[in-house]
Formats: C-alpha cells, structure tokens, sequence
C-alpha cells in the first residue's frame, strides 16, 4: 500500500500563513510551494487553481482553529453572557498576541479574504459565508439562552446575532486599517446597546 501524500496539508498550512502575512491576491502558486516545501507540479496534480485550495484550507482553518476556539469561548458550562464576554476577551487577547508577535494586527483571516475576493470567486465567497454563519450560530445560541433565562430582551435572536457579529468583525477590521486596537475597547457598550444589558469592560 502507497503512501498517503501529506502535501495537500502542507499546501493548506502554507496558504493559510501566507494570507495573514500577506493578502490572498499576493500569494502566487510559486510562493505557496516554495512555503509548503513541495514542487509546483505537485500543487497542480492537487489542485487546479489557488480557488480550490484556498476552499479546503478555510475549512481545514475552521476545523484545527476556528471550531475549537469558539467551542471553547462558548463553553456550555459558562452562563450564556459570559460566553460573550469570554469571546471577545479571547479575541482582543489573540489580536494584542498578534501585535507584539508580528508588529501588526492580521485581522480575521474569513474577513480579509471575503472582502477582498467579493465576486471574483464566488465558490471561494460561499465557503467564507458559510464559515461566518458557523461562527455567528454561537453567538444566537448564547443569546437564545440569555432571553430565554431573561436576561435580555431580544425579539429576533437571528437578526440581532448578526448585528452584533458584523459589529465585532467591523471593529477588528477597522483595527487592521490602523494597526490600533482601539476600536475594540467600546465593543462591550456598543454590544450592550444592542442586547439590552452591560457586559462590562474587556
């Protein structure tokens, strides 16, 4: 029996680091094997554009980072708005991380991607939607359990989840413009404007 290749993996990984550090459109083939430490015709006996590996190294992210990470923040066994509190804390703390490791904010990989492919790549575009609904799904469900327990006072738990998603997510890429984290201290009031309580300071 072969040999299982593992330069799928290695290509996925190299994409994914390569995006942070650079942008998806700044990645040439090239750099990405030459990252991955494998020949060019080995990318194409895998893949037959950037596309269709960038597709499975979001959903590779999702599944080793992505999916863990929030699992963590939104514990079952934490009250539903400490979830929350617990989510952003963790988010400001991995992007100080980022700043004092790289010298620069690198932002949400689902975002920075998306707003730069928009309709360029549409099967890529469907994979980072799906990925943020994953995401923004936390984010209702601990809300759902905050009003129902009545802690909140929330009519449509769908459409506020999503407001409160796109608010964190703008706030992160507004801190990527500037390279300052500013914009992420308020986020706790502006969050508490939205559901209807105070979630304290970061």
């Amino acid at each position: 029996m072969g040999r299982t290749s593992n330069t799928p993996e290695k290509l996925k990984v190299a994409l994914s680091e390569l995006m942070l550090e650079h942008s998806y459109g700044a990645v040439t083939i090239d750099a990405l094997c030459e990252r991955a430490g494998v020949k060019k015709g080995s990318f194409y006996h895998f893949y037959k554009t950037k596309s269709d590996l960038a597709i499975e190294a979001f959903q590779h992210l999702w599944e080793t980072e992505g999916r863990p990470w929030m699992d963590n923040a939104f514990s079952p066994s934490e009250k539903p708005l400490d979830r929350i509190r617990k989510w952003l804390k963790c988010g400001m703390d991995h992007i100080m991380e980022d700043l004092e490791n790289h010298g620069k904010i690198l932002g949400c990989p689902f975002y920075n991607v998306g707003s730069e492919i928009s309709t360029l790549e549409p099967e890529l575009a469907i994979k980072i939607v799906e990925i943020l609904d994953l995401h923004q799904n936390y984010l209702g469900s601990a809300l759902r359990e905050a009003s129902e327990a009545g802690l909140v006072e929330i009519d449509d738990i769908n459409a506020v989840a999503l407001d409160v998603f796109t608010l964190v997510e703008g706030a992160i890429t507004r801190a990527r413009i500037t390279n300052d984290p500013a914009p992420l201290y308020s986020l706790p009031v502006s969050i508490g404007r939205l559901i209807g309580t105070d979630l304290g300071e970061l």
